[in-house]
Formats: C-alpha cells, sequence, structure tokens
C-alpha cells in the first residue's frame, strides 16, 4: 500500500518539482523530507525526498523533451550501480540490476539449481515471501530446513543443526522485517562456509540504514530493492554476487541484457548462417542475471537517494537514529513486549501487544501518525527526517 492522505510530503500536486537540498548536513534533515504528521514507517516505504523529486522530475522531463534520451547506450544504470557499490564495499561488476529483491532470492535458486538433491536452510524470521517460496520448493521435493527463533532471534547453532550434505544455500533476511533480529553476516557466512554452503542475504531492511560490507563479510549473494533504506522508488532493485561463485552458476534466463554480440542470418543482406542466429552471451553477474531493459526511471532516483545517504554517512544515520529507538523502548508501557535486542544495530523496534492493530490503528490516524500496524505486533522505523518530538509523540498515543 502507498504512502497517501495526510502522510505525503507537503508538496501541491502538479507543481513544479523543486530543486534538491544540498548533499549531506545536519540531522534530522526536516527540509529535504516535507512531511505532514508523524510518519515512523520507513521499513514499510521510506518517504521520496526533495532530491528524488528532483531526479524523477528530471527523467520524466527528459523523456518528454526526447523521447530516446535514455537507451541501452545511454541511461542511470551506470551510475546508480557505481553508488550502491560503494555502499556496500562491492565492485561495481559484480552487481546486477533485477527488478525487486525477491526476483534476486527466485534467481538464485535458479542459478544453484535448487531440488532435490540441493537444499536450503532458512528461518522463520525470513522475509514472508522468501518463506513461501521455500515452502513451495518443499513441496515439490527440496530439502528445506527452517529454524524457528527464539525470542525473536536466530541461533547459529540451531542453523549448523539443519545443514545437511544436501544443502547448498542458507537464504535469510539480514534484518528481519518482523522481529527486526540482525545477524553477524561475518559469522553466518563464516559457519556456512565451512559446511561448503552458500550464503544469501536479503539486504532490503539494511542496506542505506546500517554499515554493510560484502567484502568483509563474505556473502556470496545479496538483494536489495530501492525504496525503504535506500530513499528511492519501487521496480528496481541490486543483486550482488561474488564474483568467485559465478562459476558454480547456471544461467537462470536469458534475454537481450544476456547477449553480448549477435549477427542475424534472416534478412535477405544477412551472411548465411543458422536461422536462430549466432550470438555470445554475456558473463559477469550483469550477463547472468539481467534478462531485460532496467527501470531506468527508479534507478535515476536510487542514485539520488544513495548520493544523499552517502553525503550524511550511514554512521552518522545510525547514530541519529539509536537514541529515538532506546526512548521508544524505554517509553512505552511493559504489555509492549519487545521483539528487538536491546542494544541491536536494527534501523527499528518491533514490539508484541495482543490485538494491536484493532486497538491503536484508528487512534493513530486520528494523530496523523503512521507505523505498522499488525493484529498482536507493531513495528516503529524512524529515520533522518525524524526527532524527539516525533518519539514523544507516538510514545503518548500508544500510551494512552
Amino acid at each position: 500500500m502507498a504512502v497517501v492522505g495526510s502522510f505525503v510530503p507537503a508538496i501541491a500536486a502538479g507543481s513544479k518539482a523543486p530543486a534538491a537540498l544540498p548533499l549531506g548536513g545536519a540531522l534530522p534533515d526536516k527540509a529535504n523530507f516535507p512531511i505532514e504528521g508523524t510518519y515512523l514507517d520507513a521499513a514499510f516505504c521510506h518517504p521520496a525526498g526533495r532530491f528524488a523529486r528532483a531526479a524523477a522530475q528530471a527523467y520524466v522531463d527528459a523523456r518528454f523533451q526526447a523521447p530516446q534520451a535514455f537507451s541501452p547506450r545511454q541511461n542511470t544504470r551506470k551510475e546508480a550501480v557505481e553508488r550502491f557499490a560503494r555502499l556496500i564495499n562491492a565492485d561495481p561488476a559484480d552487481i546486477a540490476v533485477v527488478p525487486s529483491t525477491l526476483e534476486g532470492e527466485n534467481r538464485v535458486n535458479a542459478a544453484l539449481g535448487i531440488g532435490a538433491d540441493a537444499g536450503v536452510v532458512t528461518d522463520g524470521l525470513h522475509y514472508d515471501g522468501a518463506l513461501a517460496l521455500y515452502g513451495e520448493l518443499a513441496r515439490r521435493g527440496t530439502p528445506v530446513g527452517v529454524v524457528r527463533p527464539r525470542e525473536g532471534r536466530i541461533d547459529l547453532a540451531d542453523v549448523a543443526r539443519l545443514i545437511t550434505p544436501k544443502t547448498r544455500l542458507i537464504a535469510v533476511s539480514l534484518v528481519s522485517s518482523t522481529s527486526g533480529f540482525l545477524y553477524d553476516l561475518a559469522e553466518l557466512c563464516a559457519l556456512a562456509h565451512a559446511c561448503g554452503v552458500l550464503v544469501y542475504a536479503d539486504i532490503i531492511q539494511a542496506a542505506g540504514a546500517v554499515p554493510i560490507d560484502v567484502r568483509a563479510s563474505g556473502v556470496d549473494f545479496a538483494c536489495c530493492g530501492t525504496y525503504k533504506w535506500l530513499m528511492g522508488d519501487f521496480g528496481a532493485a541490486f543483486f550482488y554476487v561474488r564474483a568467485d561463485r559465478l562459476d558454480r552458476l547456471v544461467r537462470p534466463a536469458v534475454g537481450w541484457r544476456s547477449v553480448r554480440s549477435q549477427q542475424s542470418h534472416n534478412l535477405p543482406l544477412d551472411p548465411p548462417g543458422p536461422a536462430l542466429d549466432d550470438y555470445e552471451l554475456a558473463g559477469g553477474a550483469a550477463g547472468l542475471f539481467e534478462v531485460s531493459t532496467p527501470a531506468w526511471g527508479p534507478l535515476a532516483v536510487a542514485t539520488a537517494g544513495i548520493d544523499h545517504i552517502l553525503g550524511l554517512g550511514v554512521e552518522a544515520i545510525v547514530r541519529h537514529r539509536r537514541p529515538l529507538l532506546a526512548r521508544i523502548r524505554e517509553g512505552l508501557p511493559r504489555e509492549f513486549v519487545p521483539l528487538t535486542d536491546a542494544g541491536s544495530a536494527s534501523p527499528y523496534l518491533s514490539f508484541a501487544v495482543r490485538d494491536a492493530r484493532s486497538r491503536f490503528g484508528p487512534r493513530l490516524a486520528a494523530e496523523r501518525i503512521k507505523i505498522s500496524t499488525y493484529p498482536n505486533r507493531i513495528r516503529i522505523s524512524p529515520s533522518v527526517y525524524n526527532d524527539e518530538a516525533d518519539t514523544e509523540r507516538v510514545i503518548r498515543v500508544l500510551s494512552a
């Protein structure tokens, strides 16, 4: 569900996009995010900043003025991938662009030949869409082990117990979207690699919000949509593939982005040859996993979003957010049972509380406060535009 109503930026519909304000600067960043009401739901969908609106407007203006302003030879992919690579300490050559995070996870499974003789270990705190993916694979005969959480955490000893000779992949969310549990990714990868198993990390709730170093962690695959903490939009995701794992993978799909060169033999002036053409497929992460035209508009917005994050600095974002989360944790009544570890670097807090949506939803809406509410759980996720007044407001309303 999109962010609507009183929570959208206070900019008149149809008005000319304002110029983005300078990148970086002091926090809270109220100037780039002129939000009406109190928005504490960035983990669901981050608001678009002025810089994102300016980038989107520039993209549409270019397409309006020239139909081929963007093309396979001139587009926003290179800049976006370079920015994301810098954010996670990767080589741009190791990053592909796919439509979504879960699309990347599906492609990993296909490329590894996950099936009856190649199993997966995951956990009950992984993204719910991914759990459905592994549920379907299990129905088809894939050995799937699922670690049950203990008090909102995953114990690596439990992960180790589920690894079998058939396990080929461990698939997790680096930050759980339900409890906020944050893996030590380096420890998980060391455990997996010692058993000859590869690791996929869904990093959509981490990239841009917590420091990530894919090289230091040793993670094999990671994927991240841009509409959460990257301050981007829907329709584009970055998919990291460790270069020395490419030789273990089978190409999961083929399209024009997979082709390095091609010669037709079907038109009158073509040289003779096979009706299916002569072609050479590209290698690398992009050659293996990109199939068709990337979403150049969302990539333009993602570039602006990541530039803003790099300007602020992820560590500065963490420092800004930490006291806000600590105050929320200490300020809510005892019936709100924390699911997120105290002291965790997770970018949000989750609480178990009975009948949360029915009890608190109307009250929050009346006060124009947006958090994530579920039948028996809430999630509060501040970002760079929030301040102490916002936290006191949500504490007051939930405590009433």
